[in-house]
């Protein structure tokens, strides 16, 4: 039975990533920030294996690599809003950087055969031109806030091992992934949220921020599904987007959730939700992974809102 380490197992993509990988039959260790919920885990954890672990701190980071050593690890831990980014920059840096030089060093410690999954973002694409969409691999980065710097150098970090060290890396750029389980400081979340916290008044204003801009919005179910395929069937020391390949308008999917409510609801936009700096659009090109690994997203956007709805309505009962 193979065994994957998992950091940030906590988080949104990190709860679901373990529903898959024990529907797989694969022995999961999770890492999580001592100081961070587990709620996320609370329906799994008699079946992993959880350790408190400041990935700041080199010794608890290698204690916990030679303990399990896996056969997976999946590093998806770390501080992921662009928006809180722009708040706190030199800790966004810190935290996502340092993290993975200590995860990196201390796998290299032990000369793990691991096959290493490095999670970039979409975001390293920055604004991508019309005559550039959809972004491909290939496509130039240019971020434009200090997550997506973040994320690049921990994209090219990973690169960096897999040449340097002869680390198993592959590294993926997901494209904006949603689902139950996500933080409220995301859109759709948020709007989810506000939505069932109305439904118990009857009628009330939901606050919202750019309606115009669009996504590419993929299931992260499907997400993580890719996650160990990529692992599985992909090239060492490649990079591959994950994403729909479709673009979606931020105001449908308001609209898609106000059709999932009885409520009576008054849309109010308020500037201070409105990022200046955000990117307004770009399209996944998933070719090579599908390429690779034969991938594609198979869950409808209204099934993913749906599910989302239900969860913040389940949290408020």
């Amino acid at each position: 039975m193979k065994s994957a380490l998992i950091t940030g197992i906590a988080g949104f993509a990190g709860s679901h990533l373990v529903d898959f990988l024990l529907a797989s039959n694969i022995n999961v260790f999770g890492l999580y920030h001592p100081d961070h919920s587990v709620l996320n885990l609370e329906h799994v954890k008699d079946r992993i294996s959880l350790m408190p672990v400041d990935l700041q701190n080199p010794k608890q980071v290698s204690q916990a690599v030679k303990k399990t050593k896996p056969d997976y690890v999946f590093h998806l831990a770390a501080a992921s809003s662009p928006a809180q980014s722009f708040i706190n920059p030199a800790q966004t840096l810190e935290n996502n950087l340092l993290s993975q030089i200590n995860l990196l060093e201390a796998l290299v410690s032990i000369k793990s055969k691991a096959k290493i999954l490095i999670i970039g973002s979409a975001e390293e694409y920055g604004i991508v031109e019309d005559e550039q969409t959809p972004a491909n691999e290939q496509t130039p980065l240019g971020s434009v806030s200090p997550y997506a710097v973040s994320k690049v150098a921990q994209d090219f970090l990973g690169y960096q091992y897999f040449v340097h060290y002869g680390l198993s890396v592959v590294r993926v750029r997901p494209f904006n992934h949603i689902g139950p389980r996500q933080s409220t400081d995301f859109v759709v979340p948020a709007f989810a949220n506000q939505i069932a916290n109305i439904e118990k008044m009857g009628s009330g204003k939901i606050l919202v921020g750019n309606l115009n801009s669009y996504r590419d919005f993929t299931d992260v179910r499907d997400v993580v599904r890719a996650y160990l395929l990529v692992l599985d069937l992909g090239v060492p020391g490649e990079v591959y987007n994950i994403g729909s390949g479709k673009l979606t308008k931020i105001g449908d999917v308001l609209k898609i959730l106000k059709s999932l409510s009885p409520a009576k609801i008054e849309i109010v936009v308020e500037k201070s939700r409105i990022v200046q700096t955000e990117v307004k659009s770009i399209i996944c090109d998933f070719s090579k992974l599908t390429k690779a690994t034969g991938w594609k997203p198979k869950i409808p956007l209204k099934t993913t809102l749906f599910d989302t709805i239900n969860y913040e309505r389940k949290k408020l009962t």
